[in-house]
């Protein structure tokens, strides 16, 4: 019974399950444990775990494990594809002075933004494995990359208006309006009269 009721999850999750899904659907967490120690199951994470036959998503338990953390900077740009590779660390931007040792250890990169500015802009997104995240919108991450405290490479930013300046769906009035927020118009400006 627990056994199906595991599959079931795990079916509907992409091949993994939480403790707290296990927990709110009448599991123990100790059964998930045992099935570890059959190999039925791996534990990625703490309190994340996933079937043998399924490929693991770094940014899905990334989010699962760090809910406040919203994908951000280059990051926020390979899961719009205004990216040319994957980068080098996973980059997640918190409420606050928010501060993970864990995160830190991991590699990941902790960025920081104001009460005010933190909600601005949070979309869901796929993951190249399909899952949904939450992630800063194109128009937010192309304003952030062109500030001073981002310092991004110049070939990253241009790759990236490039890129956006491509999509269908572009919205050139919210991407001005972001600016203004961010106090980066003439920036913003200069790159969209080469580009459109």
């Amino acid at each position: 019974m627990q056994r199906e009721i595991i599959r079931h999850i795990i079916t509907q999750n992409n091949g993994r399950i939480t403790t707290k899904e296990a927990q709110e659907a009448g599991i123990h967490r100790m059964y998930l444990k045992k099935s570890v120690d059959e190999g039925n199951l791996i534990r990625v994470s703490r309190g994340i775990y996933q079937s043998t036959d399924s490929f693991e998503d770094e940014l899905l338990n990334l989010q699962t494990q760090y809910p406040s953390g919203i994908f951000s900077y280059e990051t926020a740009l390979f899961l719009h594809t205004l990216l040319e590779r994957v980068p080098m660390s996973w980059t997640m931007t918190f409420k606050g002075s928010y501060h993970s040792d864990v995160l830190q250890s991991m590699g990941i990169v902790v960025k920081h933004s104001s009460e005010k500015l933190y909600p601005i802009e949070i979309e869901e997104v796929k993951t190249p494995s399909g899952n949904v995240v939450r992630s800063y919108s194109a128009e937010r991450t192309l304003c952030e990359i062109m500030t001073a405290k981002a310092a991004t490479d110049i070939q990253v930013c241009t790759y990236a208006f490039r890129a956006y300046s491509k999509f269908r769906n572009k919205n050139i009035p919210k991407l001005m309006d972001l600016a203004k927020k961010f106090h980066i118009e003439s920036k913003i400006r200069s790159y969209l009269e080469v580009l459109l």
